[in-house]
């Protein structure tokens, strides 16, 4: 069973969030903080849903 969690290491840049999911969907991280990093800056996607995720979700053991 896959589980979400965010990454430490390397991996994590600030929360590890996008380290995290890049993980979870088996893509580069890069590319998972670059769309966030749009999506904040073009469609409105706010940073408390980064916040959010970074609380919510658990550290890779």
């Amino acid at each position: 069973m896959k589980r979400l969690y965010r990454t430490t290491g390397s991996d994590a840049v600030l929360c590890g969030v996008c380290g995290g999911i890049a993980h979870y969907f088996g893509v580069d991280p890069t590319v998972v903080r670059v769309a966030t990093v749009l999506l904040v800056a073009f469609a409105g996607l706010s940073l408390w849903v980064y916040i959010i995720a970074a609380l919510i979700m658990p550290k890779e053991c």
